[in-house]
């Protein structure tokens, strides 16, 4: 089965007028996205020493309360505290790797792309889902 969607500018507007409860849970699974494709490619531009880096680098939604807007973050985990060092060329070789801010400067050059193209995946696997379900 494959789902094509043409007009991302149209069904943006008739979600948000017509299904607002279904426009906010797309519009909270699109800014995921972006933030799971950033991590994703931070990810690839880490440096591997033993990957313990690589596999602790994650995006996670964060609800920030009171406010109607929704979040996202990339960040590492706890196990990769040295994540710091060798971002900003302090760890052991001396060199700036800088993975978090060239995946950051990556997603920026682009952002309107990216985050359209994240709205259309995010988009199709929704209408995906809803005609499984029947």
């Amino acid at each position: 089965m494959s789902v094509t969607i043409k007009g991302l500018d149209q069904v943006s507007q008739v979600l948000s007028e017509l299904l607002p409860s279904e426009a906010r849970a797309l519009t909270r699974a699109t800014v995921q996205q972006v933030a799971a494709d950033i991590a994703k490619e931070a990810t690839e531009l880490a440096p591997a020493h033993d990957g313990t880096l690589k596999r602790s680098i994650k995006a996670r939604r964060r609800n920030p309360r009171g406010r109607n807007m929704f979040e996202s973050v990339v960040y590492v985990m706890r196990q990769a505290f040295y994540w710091r060092f060798l971002e900003y060329g302090q760890g052991p070789d001396g060199v700036e790797h800088a993975f978090m801010l060239r995946a950051w400067n990556d997603y920026r050059a682009n952002a309107s792309a990216r985050y359209l193209d994240a709205f259309r995946k995010t988009l199709s696997r929704r209408v995906q889902r809803a005609l499984r379900r029947g």
